[in-house]
């Protein structure tokens, strides 16, 4: 004779019956605590630009800085909040010749490396040289430029193009030949052509390379169309730090300084968004 099975405390759940309305679970919403807020990357990256600025100010109060030598952030904020306009009109000119020289830079980079990795009899005499001429200072070139494509808008881009090409070159050539042996010889084993092979295989693992190379790129652009501005600009903020430097207006010269950081920052920042969003898997076993 079968004894009755005792069940205690056991928590059943319901079972919806065909036509009522489904039973779900109940989850209470997750929320943010102060400290994960106070601890996340933006948190951080903006309390410290906000302590290097105070610390920044604090110095030329303590210190009585004359306005010929040091002004605060305050008076560069200041000097911004004055003539908007008159920056982000020159701002707007830079940022078109740098991300002109970027794209050229880019492209030009990356043909490069490839040519440099696929073809090895080539990379014997190009590669050194390469080197060579990347060591030569750019303030050298921009007269060059110059020289070859006048005062306007091309010479600065093409002053921007020499600055971001070079981290393009080495960086597609590292990422070309940082594909593991192993993936080539099983694309020969299923009779992938060198297309293929090339597409499909090596140019995207050298995909974290080549954006790594664009963030360092983007960043040295502006700076190249600065340079440019330097040597031979009317306009932008190169010639704005200039002519800021020639009165001796140094709230002037830090606003532009300001602006370049921003701008040299944001297009980073994109840069980096791009990549993670083209390249999920690279943060997926972080």
């Amino acid at each position: 004779m079968k004894q009755p099975t005792v069940i205690e405390d056991l928590e059943v759940t319901p079972v919806a019956k065909p036509g009522s309305p489904s039973v779900a679970p109940h989850h209470k919403p997750k929320r943010l605590s102060a400290s994960s807020i106070l601890l996340s990357p933006a948190a951080k990256a903006v309390t410290g630009l906000a302590l290097m600025l105070a610390i920044w100010e604090s110095i030329v109060r303590i210190f009585d800085m004359p306005r010929y030598l040091l002004v605060g952030p305050l008076e560069a904020f200041a000097e911004l909040a004055e003539r908007p306009m008159f920056y982000l009109e020159h701002s707007w000119i830079t940022i078109q010749e740098a991300l002109a020289g970027f794209a050229l830079g880019a492209a030009l980079g990356i043909i490069c490396g490839a040519i440099l990795f696929y073809i090895p009899f080539i990379r014997h005499f190009l590669y050194p040289t390469l080197i060579a001429i990347d060591t030569i200072p750019k303030v050298a070139l921009a007269p060059l430029f110059i020289v070859w494509f006048g005062f306007g808008f091309e010479s600065k881009a093409f002053v921007s193009m020499a600055i971001a090409f070079f981290p393009l070159v080495i960086n597609t050539f590292d990422g070309l030949s940082s594909v593991p042996s192993e993936l080539r010889e099983l694309a020969k084993i299923n009779k992938a052509s060198r297309f293929m092979q090339m597409t499909k295989i090596e140019f995207i693992y050298a995909l974290p390379n080549l954006f790594t190379g664009m963030k360092i790129s983007i960043s040295m652009a502006v700076g190249g169309a600065v340079v440019g501005e330097f040597i031979a600009g009317s306009s932008g903020l190169g010639h704005v730090v200039l002519l800021a430097n020639s009165q001796v207006n140094l709230a002037s010269m830090f606003a532009a300084f300001m602006v370049l950081a921003s701008i040299s920052l944001l297009l980073f920042l994109f840069i980096d968004r791009l990549g993670k969003k083209l390249l999920p898997w690279r943060d997926a076993g972080k």
